[in-house]
């Protein structure tokens, strides 16, 4: 335990505790019982001190930021070594609050007034740190940023405005203590650290009198702290090139150590037409990363879905734009199915589907491949769209295999994701035919050929818009547009936070490397548009 000195009395008698070895608040959001967490800790360390401190924060207030700029307060309740709150993942990634502390006088001559202001968010990199803006809820606003170097730059602002000559302080997993001062532009550079959690604080001294509460002091000192992840698994991701040109909307599957992907949007969001998609079929070894190239092209397409199995590709539907840029769109859904060997290198037509299909997804169980969920686009007016309930299944070893249609499916969504697990298949997330995002289950059981309801994925429904999910190492996961990374229970009853993402991304794909990581890739955000970055993400 720390200790603690009394201050001498002061104006009104009041008396603060001068700490002897300086505490801050921080706020670290954690992941307990598959729901995220805020601890509030008064502490020399983003770690737990004394109990009987947290005494002192209980006016203290927390806020939620989303970026539409609302602030949400959270209720903060003490725990056994914290403050806790829980956190809506649906509200935004980023905590804040201020708090004033009180005069300190370590002698009759050496009187301060004390404010503290903390934060706490998502991954470093997360495009959030730049979209969400704090500096009206705290006054030293310490924002984190992964630079193009792969440093950590730390921006400090009081009241919006970027400070120089500020004493920043970091603690880095597999680094340490590390202390800097902000150039002109209000910004300390680190070096890059191990996984785990960052905490950064940093110091801007007033130097004005007045009174607090009847306490007179001399000047003012105001802390800024700041907690975060660190990339979680960045030593493989560095060595990826970037996906050039960027895509959303894509087809993608892993073959042995090879990543493809197939087709999607080159353009802006909403904007089709014959020169804006894609019809090439690229790949990435995912050993050496050397480059990616382009091993085939087929028809240009996006809303598709492409599958593994046996060592092939397998290419399903998607949408093809018949219209050139700037005039009315003509979207038109496509029936086809073909395979890719790349042993010979070419597309074999494949038995097409039933009924043209795109904005669906697939997945193989067994040596069956499932299809779910679309619709069929045949012209841009509303009455020339119409959305699936019928799902189908296609044996993939037989010599002459044909689709044979599952019972249909109690839903029609699109913009969903289909996974393989435990000998279901899950239907996750997509868009309701009504018009709403949605965070809706659905699983297949093909024993007893029969739908039944799962638990919804944390969040409202925008969580469950173009994610992506695949199984691996016998869990099943998802990432989604927050930019979270969810698994199911063990018991498949719920749904838990595994870990933050260093992107959030929708219409990307996420496929299995190992049975503890992925890659994501493809994709895009409605802040910052289409990534290009190809990253490999650990599951914890």
């Amino acid at each position: 335990m720390k200790r603690f000195l009394l201050s001498v009395a002061v104006a009104a008698g009041i008396c603060i505790p001068a700490v002897a070895q300086a505490h801050f608040v921080w706020l670290v959001q954690k992941a307990e019982m598959g729901k995220p967490q805020l601890h509030v800790y008064f502490s020399e360390d983003a770690e737990p001190d004394s109990p009987e401190l947290l005494k002192k924060l209980e006016t203290f207030v927390v806020r939620q930021s989303s970026t539409a700029g609302e602030a949400k307060p959270l209720k903060l309740t003490i725990g056994s070594e914290s403050l806790v709150a829980p956190i809506d993942v649906a509200q935004g990634p980023i905590v804040t609050g201020r708090f004033e502390y009180g005069v300190v006088a370590r002698n009759p001559s050496n009187r301060y007034f004390i404010v503290y202001n903390a934060k706490s968010g998502p991954a470093l990199g997360d495009p959030a740190w730049k979209k969400i803006d704090t500096s009206k809820l705290i006054d030293v606003d310490v924002i984190p940023v992964l630079s193009s170097s792969g440093k950590v730059d730390v921006t400090v602002l009081w009241k919006g405005t970027p400070v120089a000559k500020s004493e920043v302080t970091a603690v880095i997993p597999g680094v340490g203590e590390v202390k800097a001062e902000t150039d002109e532009k209000g910004t300390a550079t680190f070096e890059k650290g191990q996984p785990g959690t960052y905490a950064i604080r940093a110091r801007v001294i007033q130097e004005e009198k007045g009174e607090y509460l009847g306490a007179a002091y001399d000047s003012i000192r105001n802390y800024g702290t700041v907690t975060f992840p660190g990339p979680a698994e960045e030593s493989k991701t560095a060595s990826l090139p970037a996906l050039n040109p960027k895509v959303t909307s894509a087809g993608g599957a892993i073959l042995g150590d090879t990543l493809y992907i197939y087709g999607g949007n080159l353009g802006s969001a909403h904007s089709y037409h014959n020169k804006g998609q894609s019809n090439e079929l690229r790949r990435l070894a995912l050993t050496d990363g050397q480059a990616w190239e382009t091993v085939a092209t087929g028809p240009a397409l996006q809303g598709l879905a492409m599958v593994a199995h046996g060592g092939k590709l397998y290419r399903i539907g998607g949408f093809t734009a018949m219209n050139d840029e700037g005039q009315e769109n003509d979207l038109q859904s496509q029936a086809a199915v073909a395979c890719f060997d790349p042993a010979v290198g070419q597309w074999t037509d494949m038995p097409a589907l039933p009924e043209p299909r795109s904005s669906h997804d697939a997945a193989v169980l067994g040596d069956t491949m499932y299809v779910v969920g679309g619709w069929h686009l045949g012209h841009s007016s509303e009455e020339k769209r119409s959305w699936h309930s019928t799902a189908w299944a296609l044996d993939l070893s037989s010599k002459k295999p044909e689709w044979k249609a599952l019972p249909d499916a109690p839903f029609e969504r699109r913009a969903l994701a289909v996974a393989a697990y435990d000998n279901k298949l899950y239907v996750i997330g997509g868009m309701e035919k009504a018009g709403s995002p949605t965070t809706k289950v659905s699983i297949f059981d093909p024993e007893t050929s029969s739908w039944h309801e799962g638990p919804a994925i944390q969040g409202e429904g925008m969580t469950g818009f173009g994610c992506s999910s695949f199984a691996t190492g016998g869990r099943l996961y998802v990432s989604t547009s927050k930019g979270n990374l969810q698994r199911l229970s063990a018991d498949g009853k719920s749904w838990e936070i595994a870990r933050e993402l260093p992107t959030a991304r929708f219409f990307h794909r996420m496929l299995p490397v190992d049975d503890s990581h992925f890659v994501m890739v493809a994709g895009a955000n409605m802040e910052t548009g289409k990534f290009d970055q190809v990253e490999i993400i650990s599951v914890e």
